[in-house]
């Protein structure tokens, strides 16, 4: 019986010490992961417009060898991207929008090679992007939420080799599509 009265009085402070909910301004900035992989911020600049820039980066590194030779290649690529959120219509916990997104790319990959002579070739290349896309975000509460998007892109890549004056440039047209999730601090 006593063991009940101290869970009643805990309970009772307890509900005496909460303060009545209040309504809370909407979170102006959030952290994003998506995919294509990226890592970003989503600024929330007004309630029709939300700024959304990000970064990605890959590394890697290989080796092959053989009776006669021996290969190493390492590598790196670091991209940035930016996109305005112009937002459509809220339904509930729903948000539409259309987004233009702007992407840059470097990529450099250094492949070391001897056997009978040595040689070391880098090649490195860029890619700049223009992108529009319609989305959805949708809250899964307070701080948290998901987005996915769908549209069509356009590409410009370009790169070099050290053991070649020919440079190599092109552009492709594509669809893009992205999901990811949204945390707000």
């Amino acid at each position: 019986m006593r063991i009940a009265r101290i869970i009643v009085a805990g309970v009772l402070v307890a509900l005496a010490a909460i303060s009545p909910a209040e309504a809370q301004e909407q979170r102006t900035v959030g952290i994003t992961m998506g995919y294509p992989a990226s890592i970003g911020v989503l600024w929330r600049v007004s309630e029709t417009l939300a700024i959304r820039p990000e970064l990605s980066f890959a590394g890697g590194d290989s080796d092959a060898s053989g009776t006669s030779f021996v290969s190493e290649t390492n590598g790196w690529a670091l991209g940035t991207g930016v996109s305005a959120l112009f937002y459509l219509h809220k339904y509930d916990s729903l948000r539409t929008y259309v987004v233009p997104r702007f992407t840059y790319s470097r990529t450099s990959n250094t492949s070391t090679s001897s056997s009978f002579t040595n040689s070391e070739t880098t090649t490195t290349s860029t890619n700049t992007g223009l992108s529009g896309s319609f989305g959805s975000q949708y809250s899964l509460g307070d701080r948290f939420g998901v987005f996915g998007e769908v549209g069509f892109g356009f590409n410009h890549s370009s790169g070099k080799s050290s053991t070649s004056p020919v440079k190599v440039s092109g552009n492709n047209w594509s669809t893009r599509t992205g999901v990811g999730v949204i945390f707000f601090p």
